[in-house]
Protein backbone atom coordinates (compact mmCIF):
# COMPACT_ATOMS: atom_id res chain seq x y z
CA UNK A 1 0.00 0.00 0.00
CA UNK A 2 1.32 3.44 -0.90
CA UNK A 3 0.21 6.67 0.76
CA UNK A 4 1.20 10.26 0.16
CA UNK A 5 1.94 13.36 2.18
CA UNK A 6 2.78 16.85 0.95
CA UNK A 7 5.81 18.76 2.14
CA UNK A 8 6.63 22.41 1.52
CA UNK A 9 10.42 22.79 1.58
CA UNK A 10 12.62 24.79 -0.81
CA UNK A 11 12.11 22.27 -3.57
CA UNK A 12 8.66 20.79 -3.96
CA UNK A 13 8.65 17.15 -2.86
CA UNK A 14 6.21 14.36 -2.20
CA UNK A 15 6.58 12.07 0.79
CA UNK A 16 5.69 8.52 -0.21
CA UNK A 17 4.75 6.28 2.68
CA UNK A 18 4.97 2.54 2.10
CA UNK A 19 3.03 0.26 4.43
CA UNK A 20 4.69 -3.12 4.20
CA UNK A 21 2.40 -5.70 5.74
CA UNK A 22 3.35 -8.95 7.38
CA UNK A 23 1.47 -11.55 9.38
CA UNK A 24 2.39 -12.06 13.00
CA UNK A 25 2.14 -15.49 14.60
CA UNK A 26 -1.11 -14.37 16.16
CA UNK A 27 -3.11 -11.18 16.27
CA UNK A 28 -3.53 -8.48 13.63
CA UNK A 29 -1.03 -7.91 10.79
CA UNK A 30 2.11 -6.00 11.62
CA UNK A 31 3.20 -3.18 9.34
CA UNK A 32 6.56 -1.66 8.66
CA UNK A 33 6.31 1.99 7.68
CA UNK A 34 8.91 3.24 5.22
CA UNK A 35 8.98 6.84 4.03
CA UNK A 36 10.68 7.95 0.83
CA UNK A 37 10.85 11.46 -0.60
CA UNK A 38 10.32 11.98 -4.32
CA UNK A 39 11.44 15.26 -5.84
CA UNK A 40 9.56 16.96 -8.65
CA UNK A 41 10.18 19.78 -11.09
CA UNK A 42 7.11 20.91 -13.00
CA UNK A 43 5.09 17.78 -13.70
CA UNK A 44 8.15 15.49 -13.80
CA UNK A 45 8.95 13.37 -10.75
CA UNK A 46 11.86 11.24 -9.60
CA UNK A 47 12.00 8.89 -6.60
CA UNK A 48 15.43 7.41 -7.30
CA UNK A 49 13.97 3.91 -6.92
CA UNK A 50 12.88 2.16 -10.16
CA UNK A 51 10.82 -0.45 -8.29
CA UNK A 52 8.90 2.19 -6.36
CA UNK A 53 8.40 4.28 -9.49
CA UNK A 54 6.96 1.23 -11.28
CA UNK A 55 4.47 0.74 -8.43
CA UNK A 56 3.48 4.40 -8.57
CA UNK A 57 3.01 4.35 -12.35
CA UNK A 58 0.73 1.33 -12.07
CA UNK A 59 -1.34 3.00 -9.35
CA UNK A 60 -1.64 6.64 -10.41
CA UNK A 61 -4.21 8.22 -12.71
CA UNK A 62 -3.51 8.26 -16.43
CA UNK A 63 -2.92 11.63 -18.14
CA UNK A 64 -6.46 11.53 -19.58
CA UNK A 65 -7.97 10.76 -16.18
CA UNK A 66 -5.98 13.59 -14.59
CA UNK A 67 -7.10 16.10 -17.21
CA UNK A 68 -10.70 14.96 -16.80
CA UNK A 69 -10.64 16.15 -13.17
CA UNK A 70 -8.93 19.41 -14.09
CA UNK A 71 -5.51 18.31 -12.82
CA UNK A 72 -2.11 18.34 -14.55
CA UNK A 73 -0.81 14.83 -15.32
CA UNK A 74 2.32 13.55 -13.61
CA UNK A 75 5.18 11.85 -15.44
CA UNK A 76 8.49 10.39 -14.34
CA UNK A 77 11.89 11.48 -15.55
CA UNK A 78 12.28 8.45 -17.80
CA UNK A 79 9.09 9.39 -19.65
CA UNK A 80 8.24 12.12 -22.11
CA UNK A 81 6.94 15.07 -20.03
CA UNK A 82 3.19 15.61 -20.26
CA UNK A 83 3.66 19.37 -20.03
CA UNK A 84 7.32 20.01 -20.91
CA UNK A 85 8.87 23.15 -19.46
CA UNK A 86 9.93 25.80 -21.96
CA UNK A 87 13.25 27.28 -20.92
CA UNK A 88 14.18 29.34 -23.93
CA UNK A 89 12.26 32.35 -25.23
CA UNK A 90 10.46 31.77 -28.48
CA UNK A 91 10.50 33.92 -31.57
CA UNK A 92 6.75 34.51 -31.70
CA UNK A 93 5.42 38.00 -30.86
CA UNK A 94 4.01 38.54 -27.38
CA UNK A 95 0.21 38.18 -27.52
CA UNK A 96 -2.11 40.85 -26.16
CA UNK A 97 -4.99 40.13 -23.79
CA UNK A 98 -8.19 42.13 -23.65
CA UNK A 99 -9.73 42.65 -20.18
CA UNK A 100 -13.43 42.01 -19.73
CA UNK A 101 -16.08 43.96 -17.84
CA UNK A 102 -17.56 42.15 -14.82
CA UNK A 103 -21.18 42.54 -13.76
CA UNK A 104 -21.53 46.16 -12.52
CA UNK A 105 -23.84 45.23 -9.64
CA UNK A 106 -21.40 42.62 -8.34
CA UNK A 107 -18.47 45.01 -8.83
CA UNK A 108 -20.27 47.62 -6.71
CA UNK A 109 -20.90 45.16 -3.88
CA UNK A 110 -17.29 43.90 -3.85
CA UNK A 111 -15.81 47.40 -3.87
CA UNK A 112 -18.18 48.60 -1.15
CA UNK A 113 -17.25 45.63 1.04
CA UNK A 114 -13.53 46.32 0.56
CA UNK A 115 -14.03 50.02 1.31
CA UNK A 116 -15.67 49.14 4.63
CA UNK A 117 -12.91 46.64 5.47
CA UNK A 118 -10.16 49.12 4.56
CA UNK A 119 -11.82 51.89 6.60
CA UNK A 120 -11.95 49.69 9.69
CA UNK A 121 -8.35 48.53 9.21
CA UNK A 122 -7.18 52.13 8.84
CA UNK A 123 -8.80 53.02 12.16
CA UNK A 124 -7.89 49.90 14.14
CA UNK A 125 -5.28 47.67 12.40
CA UNK A 126 -3.23 49.82 10.05
CA UNK A 127 -0.38 47.29 9.79
CA UNK A 128 -2.74 44.86 8.10
CA UNK A 129 -4.07 47.60 5.83
CA UNK A 130 -0.55 48.28 4.60
CA UNK A 131 -0.01 44.58 3.86
CA UNK A 132 -2.87 44.41 1.38
CA UNK A 133 -1.32 44.34 -2.08
CA UNK A 134 -2.30 46.69 -4.86
CA UNK A 135 -4.78 45.37 -7.38
CA UNK A 136 -3.84 43.14 -10.29
CA UNK A 137 -3.62 44.73 -13.71
CA UNK A 138 -6.73 44.01 -15.80
CA UNK A 139 -4.53 42.72 -18.63
CA UNK A 140 -2.87 40.26 -16.22
CA UNK A 141 -6.23 38.85 -15.17
CA UNK A 142 -7.25 38.65 -18.83
CA UNK A 143 -4.05 36.75 -19.56
CA UNK A 144 -4.68 34.37 -16.66
CA UNK A 145 -8.19 33.59 -17.91
CA UNK A 146 -7.40 33.33 -21.60
CA UNK A 147 -4.25 31.22 -21.32
CA UNK A 148 -6.06 28.75 -19.05
CA UNK A 149 -9.41 28.88 -20.82
CA UNK A 150 -11.05 29.54 -17.45
CA UNK A 151 -13.22 32.36 -16.18
CA UNK A 152 -12.94 33.70 -12.66
CA UNK A 153 -16.24 34.41 -10.90
CA UNK A 154 -17.03 38.11 -11.22
CA UNK A 155 -16.80 38.78 -7.48
CA UNK A 156 -13.34 37.20 -7.29
CA UNK A 157 -12.26 39.00 -10.48
CA UNK A 158 -13.23 42.39 -9.03
CA UNK A 159 -11.58 41.55 -5.71
CA UNK A 160 -8.27 40.85 -7.49
CA UNK A 161 -8.57 44.23 -9.20
CA UNK A 162 -8.86 45.78 -5.75
CA UNK A 163 -6.26 43.67 -3.91
CA UNK A 164 -4.20 40.92 -5.52
CA UNK A 165 -3.67 39.10 -2.24
CA UNK A 166 -1.56 40.26 0.68
CA UNK A 167 2.09 40.30 1.74
CA UNK A 168 3.67 37.37 3.53
CA UNK A 169 3.82 33.65 2.87
CA UNK A 170 0.62 32.66 1.05
CA UNK A 171 -0.94 36.06 1.78
CA UNK A 172 -0.60 35.80 5.57
CA UNK A 173 -0.58 39.61 5.88
CA UNK A 174 -4.39 39.65 5.66
CA UNK A 175 -6.15 36.68 7.17
CA UNK A 176 -9.59 35.37 6.38
CA UNK A 177 -11.08 33.63 9.43
CA UNK A 178 -9.65 31.89 11.25
CA UNK A 179 -6.11 32.03 9.78
CA UNK A 180 -6.26 31.73 5.99
CA UNK A 181 -3.93 34.10 4.16
CA UNK A 182 -5.44 36.07 1.27
CA UNK A 183 -3.97 34.48 -1.87
CA UNK A 184 -3.05 36.23 -5.10
CA UNK A 185 -4.28 35.01 -8.47
CA UNK A 186 -1.15 33.04 -9.37
CA UNK A 187 -1.28 31.17 -6.04
CA UNK A 188 -4.27 29.31 -7.50
CA UNK A 189 -1.90 27.10 -9.53
CA UNK A 190 0.43 26.50 -6.60
CA UNK A 191 -2.32 25.25 -4.31
CA UNK A 192 -4.07 23.34 -7.08
CA UNK A 193 -0.88 21.60 -8.18
CA UNK A 194 -0.08 20.30 -4.71
CA UNK A 195 -3.59 19.04 -4.03
CA UNK A 196 -3.95 17.58 -7.52
CA UNK A 197 -0.64 15.73 -7.32
CA UNK A 198 -1.76 13.83 -4.24
CA UNK A 199 -4.94 12.69 -6.01
CA UNK A 200 -3.22 11.81 -9.28
CA UNK A 201 -0.52 9.80 -7.52
CA UNK A 202 -3.03 7.97 -5.32
CA UNK A 203 -5.07 6.87 -8.35
CA UNK A 204 -8.30 7.52 -6.44
CA UNK A 205 -10.82 9.20 -8.76
CA UNK A 206 -13.40 9.37 -5.99
CA UNK A 207 -11.11 11.82 -4.15
CA UNK A 208 -11.73 14.29 -6.99
CA UNK A 209 -15.50 14.47 -6.47
CA UNK A 210 -16.16 18.24 -6.16
CA UNK A 211 -19.00 17.60 -3.69
CA UNK A 212 -17.60 14.92 -1.41
CA UNK A 213 -13.98 14.34 -2.44
CA UNK A 214 -10.76 15.92 -1.20
CA UNK A 215 -10.15 18.36 -4.07
CA UNK A 216 -10.97 19.05 -7.70
CA UNK A 217 -8.75 20.66 -10.31
CA UNK A 218 -11.39 23.27 -11.12
CA UNK A 219 -11.33 24.74 -7.60
CA UNK A 220 -10.02 28.29 -7.19
CA UNK A 221 -8.02 28.63 -3.98
CA UNK A 222 -8.62 31.99 -2.27
CA UNK A 223 -7.07 31.38 1.16
CA UNK A 224 -4.54 29.05 2.79
CA UNK A 225 -3.13 28.61 6.27
CA UNK A 226 0.10 27.17 4.82
CA UNK A 227 -0.48 23.81 6.52
CA UNK A 228 -2.82 22.08 4.08
CA UNK A 229 -6.07 23.89 4.91
CA UNK A 230 -7.57 26.00 2.13
CA UNK A 231 -10.60 28.10 1.30
CA UNK A 232 -11.71 27.76 -2.31
CA UNK A 233 -14.42 28.77 -4.74
CA UNK A 234 -16.28 26.05 -6.61
CA UNK A 235 -16.59 27.81 -10.00
CA UNK A 236 -19.78 26.13 -11.23
CA UNK A 237 -21.86 27.60 -8.40
CA UNK A 238 -19.59 30.30 -6.94
CA UNK A 239 -19.80 28.72 -3.48
CA UNK A 240 -16.96 29.13 -1.00
CA UNK A 241 -15.86 25.85 0.56
CA UNK A 242 -13.21 24.50 2.92
CA UNK A 243 -10.59 21.86 2.19
CA UNK A 244 -8.11 20.13 4.47
CA UNK A 245 -5.49 17.61 3.46
CA UNK A 246 -6.90 14.09 3.12
CA UNK A 247 -10.37 15.15 4.32
CA UNK A 248 -13.62 15.66 2.38
CA UNK A 249 -14.37 19.18 1.23
CA UNK A 250 -17.10 21.04 3.06
CA UNK A 251 -19.51 23.74 1.92
CA UNK A 252 -21.52 24.01 5.14
CA UNK A 253 -18.64 24.40 7.60
CA UNK A 254 -17.74 27.57 9.50
CA UNK A 255 -16.30 29.24 6.39
CA UNK A 256 -18.75 27.93 3.82
CA UNK A 257 -20.51 30.77 1.97
CA UNK A 258 -22.94 31.05 -0.95
CA UNK A 259 -20.49 33.39 -2.71
CA UNK A 260 -17.20 35.21 -2.30
CA UNK A 261 -18.84 38.63 -2.10
CA UNK A 262 -21.14 37.47 0.70
CA UNK A 263 -18.07 36.37 2.65
CA UNK A 264 -16.46 39.81 2.18
CA UNK A 265 -19.66 41.55 3.28
CA UNK A 266 -19.88 39.35 6.38
CA UNK A 267 -16.26 40.18 7.26
CA UNK A 268 -17.04 43.89 6.94
CA UNK A 269 -20.04 43.54 9.26
CA UNK A 270 -18.01 41.62 11.86
CA UNK A 271 -15.26 44.26 11.84
CA UNK A 272 -17.63 47.22 12.10
CA UNK A 273 -19.84 45.70 14.79
CA UNK A 274 -17.17 43.83 16.76
CA UNK A 275 -19.35 40.74 16.67
CA UNK A 276 -17.96 37.27 16.00
CA UNK A 277 -17.97 35.86 12.48
CA UNK A 278 -18.99 32.22 12.67
CA UNK A 279 -17.44 32.01 16.15
CA UNK A 280 -14.28 34.07 15.52
CA UNK A 281 -13.86 37.54 16.98
CA UNK A 282 -11.83 40.22 15.19
CA UNK A 283 -8.92 41.24 17.44
CA UNK A 284 -5.83 43.39 16.95
CA UNK A 285 -2.44 42.14 18.12
CA UNK A 286 0.47 44.15 19.50
CA UNK A 287 1.77 44.71 15.97
CA UNK A 288 -1.48 46.41 14.92
CA UNK A 289 -2.47 43.44 12.76
CA UNK A 290 -5.93 41.92 12.42
CA UNK A 291 -6.34 38.42 13.80
CA UNK A 292 -9.35 36.20 14.53
CA UNK A 293 -9.77 34.63 17.97
CA UNK A 294 -12.27 32.54 19.88
CA UNK A 295 -12.52 35.24 22.56
CA UNK A 296 -13.01 39.00 22.06
CA UNK A 297 -10.02 41.25 22.58
CA UNK A 298 -9.53 44.68 24.09
CA UNK A 299 -9.23 47.72 21.79
CA UNK A 300 -5.62 48.43 20.84
CA UNK A 301 -4.78 52.16 20.97
CA UNK A 302 -2.30 53.72 18.57
CA UNK A 303 -3.03 51.41 15.65
CA UNK A 304 -4.66 53.91 13.29
CA UNK A 305 -2.86 54.73 10.07
CA UNK A 306 -3.08 55.01 6.32
CA UNK A 307 -2.67 52.44 3.54
CA UNK A 308 0.60 51.61 1.87
CA UNK A 309 1.80 54.53 -0.25
CA UNK A 310 1.09 54.38 -3.95
CA UNK A 311 4.37 53.95 -5.80
CA UNK A 312 5.52 56.79 -8.01
CA UNK A 313 5.29 55.66 -11.63
CA UNK A 314 8.66 55.46 -13.32
CA UNK A 315 9.38 55.07 -16.99
CA UNK A 316 11.89 52.32 -17.50
CA UNK A 317 13.98 52.46 -20.65
CA UNK A 318 13.40 49.58 -23.02
CA UNK A 319 16.50 47.39 -22.82
CA UNK A 320 18.21 46.25 -25.96
CA UNK A 321 17.74 42.51 -26.50
CA UNK A 322 20.95 40.51 -26.19
CA UNK A 323 22.77 39.81 -29.42
CA UNK A 324 23.40 36.32 -30.75
CA UNK A 325 27.06 36.73 -29.79
CA UNK A 326 26.15 37.68 -26.21
CA UNK A 327 23.83 34.69 -25.88
CA UNK A 328 26.48 32.37 -27.31
CA UNK A 329 29.01 33.72 -24.80
CA UNK A 330 26.87 32.47 -21.91
CA UNK A 331 27.45 28.88 -23.03
CA UNK A 332 23.76 28.20 -22.53
CA UNK A 333 22.76 27.87 -26.16
CA UNK A 334 25.43 25.69 -27.79
CA UNK A 335 25.42 24.75 -31.44
CA UNK A 336 23.77 21.45 -32.24
CA UNK A 337 26.15 18.54 -32.62
CA UNK A 338 26.00 14.78 -32.73
CA UNK A 339 26.82 12.76 -29.64
CA UNK A 340 30.33 11.31 -29.90
CA UNK A 341 31.64 8.62 -27.55
CA UNK A 342 35.21 9.35 -26.46
CA UNK A 343 37.57 7.04 -24.58
CA UNK A 344 38.77 8.04 -21.12
CA UNK A 345 42.52 8.37 -20.70
CA UNK A 346 43.64 5.02 -19.18
CA UNK A 347 45.76 6.61 -16.44
CA UNK A 348 42.87 8.84 -15.33
CA UNK A 349 40.44 5.92 -15.36
CA UNK A 350 42.84 3.88 -13.23
CA UNK A 351 43.22 6.65 -10.64
CA UNK A 352 39.47 7.29 -10.44
CA UNK A 353 38.69 3.57 -10.09
CA UNK A 354 41.31 3.25 -7.34
CA UNK A 355 39.66 6.03 -5.33
CA UNK A 356 36.21 4.57 -5.88
CA UNK A 357 37.38 1.18 -4.57
CA UNK A 358 38.45 2.89 -1.35
CA UNK A 359 35.09 4.64 -1.05
CA UNK A 360 33.14 1.46 -1.82
CA UNK A 361 35.06 -0.60 0.75
CA UNK A 362 34.43 1.96 3.46
CA UNK A 363 30.74 2.35 2.62
CA UNK A 364 30.18 -1.41 2.46
CA UNK A 365 31.64 -1.83 5.96
CA UNK A 366 30.47 1.34 7.68
CA UNK A 367 27.45 2.70 5.77
CA UNK A 368 25.78 -0.19 3.94
CA UNK A 369 22.54 1.71 3.29
CA UNK A 370 24.43 4.41 1.41
CA UNK A 371 26.54 1.77 -0.33
CA UNK A 372 23.46 0.04 -1.72
CA UNK A 373 22.21 3.34 -3.14
CA UNK A 374 25.25 3.79 -5.39
CA UNK A 375 24.01 3.84 -8.97
CA UNK A 376 25.07 1.44 -11.69
CA UNK A 377 27.60 2.65 -14.28
CA UNK A 378 26.45 5.16 -16.86
CA UNK A 379 26.65 4.09 -20.47
CA UNK A 380 29.20 5.87 -22.66
CA UNK A 381 26.28 6.84 -24.89
CA UNK A 382 24.43 8.58 -22.03
CA UNK A 383 27.53 10.62 -21.18
CA UNK A 384 28.07 11.53 -24.84
CA UNK A 385 24.45 12.66 -25.20
CA UNK A 386 24.76 14.92 -22.14
CA UNK A 387 28.00 16.40 -23.48
CA UNK A 388 26.47 17.07 -26.89
CA UNK A 389 23.35 18.69 -25.44
CA UNK A 390 25.48 20.93 -23.21
CA UNK A 391 28.00 21.74 -25.94
CA UNK A 392 31.08 20.81 -23.92
CA UNK A 393 33.43 17.98 -23.03
CA UNK A 394 33.30 16.57 -19.52
CA UNK A 395 36.72 16.20 -17.86
CA UNK A 396 38.09 12.66 -17.98
CA UNK A 397 37.92 12.25 -14.20
CA UNK A 398 34.19 13.04 -14.18
CA UNK A 399 33.52 10.70 -17.11
CA UNK A 400 35.50 7.92 -15.47
CA UNK A 401 33.50 8.42 -12.28
CA UNK A 402 30.18 8.27 -14.15
CA UNK A 403 31.33 5.08 -15.86
CA UNK A 404 31.88 3.63 -12.37
CA UNK A 405 28.71 5.01 -10.74
CA UNK A 406 26.10 7.09 -12.55
CA UNK A 407 25.51 9.17 -9.43
CA UNK A 408 25.31 8.46 -5.73
CA UNK A 409 21.63 7.50 -5.72
CA UNK A 410 18.63 9.35 -4.34
CA UNK A 411 19.60 10.88 -0.98
CA UNK A 412 22.77 8.84 -1.42
CA UNK A 413 26.54 9.29 -1.56
CA UNK A 414 28.16 12.62 -2.22
CA UNK A 415 30.69 15.16 -0.98
CA UNK A 416 30.39 17.00 2.31
CA UNK A 417 28.37 18.54 3.71
CA UNK A 418 25.04 17.61 2.07
CA UNK A 419 25.54 16.91 -1.62
CA UNK A 420 24.79 13.78 -3.62
CA UNK A 421 26.51 12.91 -6.88
CA UNK A 422 24.11 13.14 -9.81
CA UNK A 423 23.73 11.05 -12.95
CA UNK A 424 24.73 12.11 -16.46
CA UNK A 425 21.06 12.68 -17.25
CA UNK A 426 20.56 14.85 -14.17
CA UNK A 427 23.73 16.80 -14.91
CA UNK A 428 22.15 17.79 -18.21
CA UNK A 429 18.69 18.50 -16.76
CA UNK A 430 20.13 20.63 -13.92
CA UNK A 431 22.32 22.52 -16.40
CA UNK A 432 19.31 23.14 -18.64
CA UNK A 433 17.22 24.39 -15.73
CA UNK A 434 19.98 26.70 -14.50
CA UNK A 435 20.65 28.02 -18.00
CA UNK A 436 16.96 28.76 -18.19
CA UNK A 437 17.47 31.27 -15.37
CA UNK A 438 19.92 33.12 -17.60
CA UNK A 439 18.05 32.90 -20.90
CA UNK A 440 14.35 32.64 -20.12
CA UNK A 441 12.75 35.89 -21.14
CA UNK A 442 16.12 37.64 -21.34
CA UNK A 443 15.54 41.07 -22.86
CA UNK A 444 18.53 42.98 -21.53
CA UNK A 445 21.92 42.24 -20.02
CA UNK A 446 22.63 38.56 -19.43
CA UNK A 447 23.83 37.92 -15.89
CA UNK A 448 26.35 35.06 -15.88
CA UNK A 449 27.28 35.79 -12.27
CA UNK A 450 24.15 33.78 -11.41
CA UNK A 451 24.88 30.86 -13.70
CA UNK A 452 27.21 30.17 -16.61
CA UNK A 453 26.62 27.58 -19.30
CA UNK A 454 30.28 26.49 -19.23
CA UNK A 455 29.75 24.95 -15.78
CA UNK A 456 28.94 21.27 -15.17
CA UNK A 457 26.64 20.68 -12.14
CA UNK A 458 27.83 17.25 -10.95
CA UNK A 459 26.35 17.17 -7.42
CA UNK A 460 23.09 18.49 -6.00
CA UNK A 461 21.69 19.39 -2.60
CA UNK A 462 18.01 19.33 -1.72
CA UNK A 463 18.05 23.00 -0.73
CA UNK A 464 18.63 24.46 -4.18
CA UNK A 465 22.42 24.11 -4.41
CA UNK A 466 24.86 22.43 -6.79
CA UNK A 467 28.56 21.73 -6.94
CA UNK A 468 29.98 22.34 -10.39
CA UNK A 469 33.11 21.84 -12.46
CA UNK A 470 34.23 24.78 -14.57
CA UNK A 471 34.85 23.15 -17.94
CA UNK A 472 37.38 25.88 -18.77
CA UNK A 473 39.63 25.31 -15.74
CA UNK A 474 38.63 21.93 -14.30
CA UNK A 475 38.18 23.51 -10.86
CA UNK A 476 35.08 22.97 -8.74
CA UNK A 477 32.79 25.61 -7.27
CA UNK A 478 29.31 26.00 -5.84
CA UNK A 479 25.97 27.41 -6.95
CA UNK A 480 23.17 28.29 -4.53
CA UNK A 481 19.78 29.57 -5.60
CA UNK A 482 19.88 32.52 -3.19
CA UNK A 483 23.45 33.70 -3.76
CA UNK A 484 24.52 32.57 -7.22
CA UNK A 485 28.03 31.32 -8.02
CA UNK A 486 31.01 30.85 -5.70
CA UNK A 487 34.45 30.37 -7.24
CA UNK A 488 36.51 30.59 -4.05
CA UNK A 489 36.70 29.21 -0.53
CA UNK A 490 36.10 25.72 0.83
CA UNK A 491 34.03 24.60 -2.16
CA UNK A 492 36.94 24.99 -4.59
CA UNK A 493 39.11 21.99 -5.49
CA UNK A 494 41.66 21.83 -8.30
CA UNK A 495 39.71 18.98 -9.93
CA UNK A 496 36.86 16.54 -9.47
CA UNK A 497 39.39 13.79 -8.73
CA UNK A 498 41.01 15.91 -6.01
CA UNK A 499 37.63 16.27 -4.28
CA UNK A 500 36.94 12.54 -4.61
CA UNK A 501 40.38 11.69 -3.16
CA UNK A 502 39.90 14.05 -0.21
CA UNK A 503 36.48 12.53 0.46
CA UNK A 504 37.93 8.99 0.47
CA UNK A 505 40.73 10.09 2.81
CA UNK A 506 38.22 11.65 5.22
CA UNK A 507 36.13 8.47 5.26
CA UNK A 508 39.14 6.25 5.97
CA UNK A 509 40.73 8.43 8.64
CA UNK A 510 37.66 10.04 10.19
CA UNK A 511 39.39 13.40 9.89
CA UNK A 512 37.32 16.40 8.81
CA UNK A 513 37.25 17.53 5.22
CA UNK A 514 37.17 21.31 5.35
CA UNK A 515 35.19 21.41 8.56
CA UNK A 516 32.95 18.37 8.04
CA UNK A 517 33.45 14.95 9.59
CA UNK A 518 31.92 11.67 8.29
CA UNK A 519 29.27 10.12 10.54
CA UNK A 520 26.97 7.13 10.16
CA UNK A 521 23.37 7.00 11.31
CA UNK A 522 21.43 3.75 10.83
CA UNK A 523 23.73 2.67 8.03
CA UNK A 524 23.63 5.97 6.16
CA UNK A 525 26.56 8.32 5.64
CA UNK A 526 26.08 11.85 6.95
CA UNK A 527 28.49 14.72 7.39
CA UNK A 528 28.60 16.45 10.78
CA UNK A 529 30.18 19.80 11.39
CA UNK A 530 33.51 19.32 13.15
CA UNK A 531 33.75 21.01 16.53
Amino acid sequence: MIGFGRLRPVRLTLAVVLLLGGLAASGPPEFEIKTMVCSSVGSSMSCGDPELEAQLKAQMLTPDQARAIGCPPVSFEDEEPTDPLQFYPGEEPTPTYTPRSPDPAIATRVNQAWTRIETWLGAHASATLRKLKFGAEPADLAQWEQTRDRKLPDDLYVSYLRHNGADGNLGAGFQLPPSHGLLEVYDIEYINWGNCQSIVMSGDLSAADPEHGHWHGSFLAIGSDGYGRELFIEPRTGRVGEAAYDKPVSYDGPMGWPSYVEMLEAIAVALESGTPLRGWHPVVDSGCELRWAEEPGEPRPGCAGGPRPTPTPTVEPTPEPPSAEEIAATGCRPARRAAAIRPVAPDVAARVDAVWRRVERWLARKAPVTYKKLARPATPRAIAKAEAAMGMRFPDDLRASLLRHDGGGSWGFGPAPFYELTSAKHIHSDWKMLCGLVLDGASGELDTSWWDGHLIPFAAAHDGGNLFIDSRTGKTGEYFNETGLTYEGDVVWPSYLALLKATARSLETGKPIRGWRPAVDKGELNWDQAS
